[in-house]
């Protein structure tokens, strides 16, 4: 969120630096009249809310001095949470907008999209409440997108479902083309028992396998990946010290070949879990977040805050333990589904193969 105050002769004068500066999407947590040696002037605080910056890694690779960077964004937040959150007057809302906007409450969603979702429905009293609410998400439906490159690096906290989620994914494209080269890569060294599982289902799926270990792989992957349609790729768990672009050039020796990187998320986690993965996870070649075990979470307001924290769409849905039948592509109407209903989307994924 940026967070700035403007002044000048008129409240006309400084709307309109406002205007120019944050765009027309600018909130007002205040505004005050001066009289400085007997002329009046206006001061007017505004903000606006963006999603997070790449974070560096000569920042995060210390250990400190990503806890220092979360403490100073946690005091910054809460200062103007205590700001703005009293300003959000929900008696000026119509009862089904009100309606909505408790039901996202207790689902979680952050005060801040909160505070936005309340200025647009102030706004645009008479508008439907859907399209009202369509840019608080952003979607991008992984089947039906032209990816720029062939390689997917899928990347999450341990025991978010990675490997499952990419032998739904790949068991997935073979069933709609059964002639596609798709090619099943394992970079995690540390489970021996990932690995059996993966190479099983990729030798039963007439999939390609391979192991990466060493950096000369990691290297040869690029010129590999030529040979085939798609090539997914197995992440293994971020340590605790390192953002994930620090950890690719660790992996890679500073080579990585040109690929997407899929976040894996839950809403299982907790705010704080997902703030701290969504902010080490959050890296240069970032396309999308995948949301897995939907039927394990209670509520699924991180959704939302995380999409708006960091900028990604989502991609995928993973809606049971099953490999068949448990992805789904989402759209926007499964996501106010879930949150307003509680309802799991359609795997319509492999039924309509």
């Amino acid at each position: 969120m940026q967070v700035k105050t403007f002044s000048g002769p008129s409240t006309t004068e400084v709307m309109a630096q406002i205007k120019a500066e944050l765009g027309p999407d600018a909130i007002i947590l205040s505004s005050q009249k001066h009289i400085r040696q007997g002329v009046p002037y206006y001061e007017i605080m505004a903000a606006l809310d963006a999603p997070i910056p790449e974070p560096s890694p000569r920042k995060l690779q210390s250990h400190d001095g990503l806890r220092e960077l979360k403490d100073e964004w946690a005091v910054l937040r809460k200062q103007l949470m205590a700001i703005v959150t009293p300003q959000i007057d929900l008696e000026i809302l119509n009862p089904r907008q009100k309606l909505v906007f408790e039901c996202l409450d207790r689902e979680g969603v952050s005060q801040d999209v909160l505070m936005k979702l309340w200025d647009t429905f102030r706004r645009f009293p008479d508008s439907p409440i859907l399209a009202t609410m369509a840019n608080l998400i952003h979607i991008r439906p992984w089947l039906e997108t032209k990816w720029t490159h062939p390689i997917h690096y899928l990347a999450g906290p341990s025991g978010c479902g990675k490997s499952s989620t990419l032998l739904r994914l790949a068991l997935t494209m073979k069933k709609k083309d059964p002639q596609a080269r798709i090619l099943v890569v394992n970079a995690d060294n540390s489970q021996g028992k990932g690995r059996l599982y993966l190479r099983h289902y990729a030798e039963l799926s007439d999939l390609s396998y391979r192991e990466l270990d060493t950096p000369e792989q990691w290297q040869a992957l690029e010129e590999d990946a030529q040979d085939y349609d798609l090539v997914l790729v197995d992440m293994p768990s971020l340590p605790h010290n390192l953002n994930l672009d620090a950890w690719l050039d660790h992996l890679s020796g500073g080579l990585l070949p040109p690929g997407q990187v899929h976040v894996i998320l839950s809403p299982v986690y907790s705010p704080k879990q997902m703030e701290n993965f969504i902010t080490r996870l959050c890296c240069k070649q970032a396309a999308s977040i995948i949301w897995t075990k939907l039927d394990e979470a209670c509520n699924y307001g991180e959704i939302l805050n995380q999409t708006k924290r960091s900028g990604l769409p989502a991609s995928l849905f993973s809606v049971g333990p099953e490999l068949k039948n448990t992805l789904v592509e989402p759209r926007e109407n499964d996501i106010w589904k879930l949150l307003l209903r509680h309802e799991l989307p359609t795997t319509q994924l492999d039924s309509n193969l």
